[in-house]
């Protein structure tokens, strides 16, 4: 026959192996793990300790014994500490098991095995009443009333205390405490399964997303407050057996989906989710966009249906925002390019349909490069603005209106007749210059902005958008090439100039690479001495296709692109050392005067790329003079003053190109360090002419001299216009007269020295 004791003991070690088995099916649930213990420990302590009462001299047992009891007691405590919150680590559960186990060992080896038992007791009877305690604080009431009820059960030990901790208890006092451990043990495993419950039912209650599960007959299982709330019940424990519609716009569409739903969970479980997007409606409030998306399992042998509603309005909007973004000038807030190349499409293909025409006006500002560099790019860009709203507020119905890039806008008139459309584009193409057209002041200077239209056609060629607006752009060129401030229309013909444009820069692009270009030097004489003080070096192309190309057509090409960037290296570097290989001649040069570009001069490095050149070639810094434009002074480079004072302190000449021109004005002559003006030849020829020329060729030669300053002029081609100038003072002359530009070589044998007379003046042109 079994003992009574052995019965409890199989007892507590059943729900030790119940409790591991809840805890692996919930991983996370630390409390079934230190219960399934705690039961394991107690159930081999006791089993130890009876034999150990019934074996004195087995010591292994009675040690075996206090070690389990002490893991017992320390994983108890810790696992209703797991329902406070409070995680303990193996380490510290290791720690208080041998510390209770050492303590227990400590009375019975200095008193007796009787102290040792009620010390136990003892220790057995606090941890349950602790736990009684806390799980009636945490509200976990049936728990600490099975706690409550262990503790006292161990109070009928008392009655018979010699036989406490061993196997001569009494019977009766025996099963009550064992009944007790299983009806503890029962309730500890309910309160497990209630907090995993718990735990799922948190998750499910905070997901933010509406969730519900259905039977085929659209009763509710269970669901979640989102979806509770927008069926408009206050919690979802109302909806639970409820039949309630999927918050669908059309109710009927609603039925037709649940069938759906219904007949593909009939015929097998779903292998992948199914993902809907529709427009739910709840109960209060506006319908939203959202993905709906099902699935199913099975529950005891029935299909049940997961419903799952994720609230897509924020997605929308957020994509609404990038595509608005992608398709809109962040300046403007006009159409860009992509959008209008993809609604063009669309015009396109509609007129090809309806016998229609439409029309592409590509505006461009004129001029607004210098108004930008002048007055800054904040300046720039309200003018921008400005003119982007003035043409926003004159569209009609039917129109497209796009800015296409920098100063660039787009028009795009559809739906016109294919007779008398010509007219009509150009009465639109009149108003929008005369609308673009503005006037200002700042700074005391004027400032004119206009603008040069391209006008290109849909044909019946079947153009796509691209090639459309590539041509309205050829046709925009033609016009500023034409003078600029009017409009001019595409014609087969600008095809074949933009190709040739195009060739032009492939072969620039291979210019300096293979040595094509060249540097011809046009003399500059003193009035005073008439000694060859100076000569400009200006750069000239021979390339084996095109034959000598000028440069009044290579230089803007240049100017456009970032070619500029290396050709005019090139030409500071040839002309450096061209000044060198003279000085090492003769010991003598002429000072060699440089044209600087603004991309050039604003680069990085730009000034230690000049004295790192002087260095190698062994130039001083007096031998060449930079040539600046206006448009230069006028830009707003923050770092220009200083820039122009270290090179000027360091002896490099600074000249102002085609002074009187452009943007002129005194501010640049008394802000920036320059040692020389050059006269634009404009008005060197209308000396002889113009007494107004006179006077204004005076007054610059004055104005210059009162701030100690050098005068060039240029474009001297008479003996009429030498005489004007040296008798004003003028310190340099320059132009056909004296000498027209030549290469290196011939400029060492042209005259050094003016005799002063007509007919010793080189090349004279009279």
């Amino acid at each position: 026959m079994v003992p009574v004791h052995d019965l409890g003991v199989a007892a507590l070690a059943i729900l030790g192996v119940a409790f591991l088995i809840g805890w692996s099916s919930a991983r996370l649930n630390q409390a079934t793990l230190l219960w399934g213990i705690a039961h394991l420990s107690l159930a081999g302590a006791t089993f130890t300790g009876y034999r150990y009462h019934l074996q004195p001299e087995s010591l292994w047992l009675g040690v075996m014994a206090t070690l389990l009891t002490g893991f017992f007691l320390a994983s108890l405590h810790g696992g209703t500490n797991f329902l406070r919150g409070r995680i303990i680590g193996p380490g510290t559960l290791i720690g208080r098991s041998l510390g209770v186990a050492f303590l227990i060992a400590v009375v019975g080896i200095g008193g007796d095995k009787r102290a040792a038992s009620i010390l136990v007791l003892g220790l057995m009877m606090l941890v349950y009443g602790v736990s009684a305690y806390l799980c009636l604080r945490m509200h976990y009431r049936l728990l600490a009333a099975a706690f409550s009820l262990k503790t006292a059960a161990f109070l009928l030990y008392f009655l018979e205390p010699s036989t406490i901790g061993t196997p001569f208890q009494n019977p009766d006092i025996l099963s009550v405490g064992w009944v007790s451990s299983v009806l503890l043990g029962l309730v500890l495993v309910d309160a497990a399964i209630a907090q995993t419950r718990q735990r799922l039912s948190n998750v499910i209650k905070h997901l933010p997303d509406a969730l519900v599960a259905r039977r085929l007959d659209g009763k509710i299982l269970f669901c979640n407050d989102r979806f509770a709330q927008l069926a408009g019940s206050a919690s979802p424990a109302e909806l639970e057996g409820q039949q309630v519609p999927l918050l669908t716009r059309e109710q009927e569409e609603a039925e037709a989906m649940f069938r759906k739903v219904n007949a593909m969970v009939q015929s097998g479980p779903m292998d992948a989710p199914m993902r809907l997007e529709r427009a739910v409606t709840p109960a209060r409030g506006e319908p939203f966009p959202a993905e709906i998306i099902f699935s199913s399992y099975m529950d005891l042998g029935y299909p049940v249906i997961l419903g799952l509603i994720r609230d897509l309005s924020e997605r929308k909007r957020g994509e609404e925002e990038r595509l608005h973004q992608a398709n809109t000038d962040q300046l403007t807030g006009l159409p860009n390019r992509r959008f209008l190349e993809q609604q063009l499409d669309a015009v396109l293909w509609i007129a090809h349909r309806q016998h229609t025409q439409c029309a592409v006006l590509l505006i461009d500002l004129d001029h607004f490069k210098k108004v930008n560099d002048t007055l800054g790019h904040a300046f720039g860009d309200e003018l921008l603005r400005e003119i982007a709203q003035a043409l926003q507020d004159q569209l009609r119905p039917g129109d497209l209106l796009a800015r296409l890039s920098g100063d660039e806008f787009a028009l795009v008139m559809a739906g016109l007749p294919s007779l008398m459309s010509i007219l009509e584009v150009e009465a639109r193409a009149l108003a929008l210059l005369q609308l673009i057209r503005r006037q200002f002041k700042s700074d005391g200077m004027d400032y004119q902005i206009e603008a040069s239209i391209g006008v290109a056609f849909s044909t019946r060629e079947g153009l796509s958008a691209p090639v459309l607006l590539q041509r309205a752009e050829v046709a925009m060129y033609e016009s500023k090439a034409r003078g600029r401030g009017g409009w001019c229309f595409f014609e087969s013909d600008m095809d074949e100039r933009l190709a040739e444009s195009l060739r032009l820069e492939s072969a620039l692009r291979q210019a300096v690479p293979r040595g094509e270009l060249r540097l011809h030097y046009q003399p500059i004489y003193s009035c005073s001495t008439g000694r060859m003080t100076k000569a400009e070096a200006l750069v000239r192309w021979e390339n084996p296709q095109l034959g000598w190309v000028p440069p009044g057509r290579f230089i803007p090409a240049a100017e456009e692109s970032s070619l500029i960037l290396e050709v005019g290296q090139w030409i500071l570097e040839e002309a450096i050392r061209q000044a060198a290989q003279w000085r090492a001649q003769s010991g003598l040069a002429p000072v060699i005067s440089i044209n600087v570009s603004v991309r050039q001069f604003a680069q990085p490095g730009f000034e230690s790329q000049v004295f790192a050149l002087l260095e190698r070639y062994g130039v001083p810094p007096a031998g060449i003079e930079l040539e600046l434009t206006e448009t230069l002074l006028a830009s707003d480079q923050e770092d220009l003053p200083a820039l122009l004072h270290r090179l000027h302190d360091a002896g490099v000449g600074l000249s102002l190109d085609d002074f009187g021109t452009g943007y002129s004005s005194l501010s640049y002559l008394s802000r920036f360090s320059l040692n020389t003006v050059k006269i634009d030849r404009s008005f060197v020829m209308g000396l002889q002419e113009s007494s107004r020329n006179h006077s204004l060729v005076r007054a610059i030669i004055s104005m210059a001299h009162s701030l100690h300053l050098n005068v060039v002029a240029e474009g001297v081609e008479t003996w009429r216009q030498y005489e004007i100038l040296k008798a004003e003072g003028c310190d340099y002359l320059q132009g056909y007269l004296l000498g027209r530009p030549m290469a290196a070589d011939q400029l060492r044998a042209h005259p050094q020295v003016l005799a002063g007379e007509e007919s010793n003046i080189p090349d004279a042109v009279i």
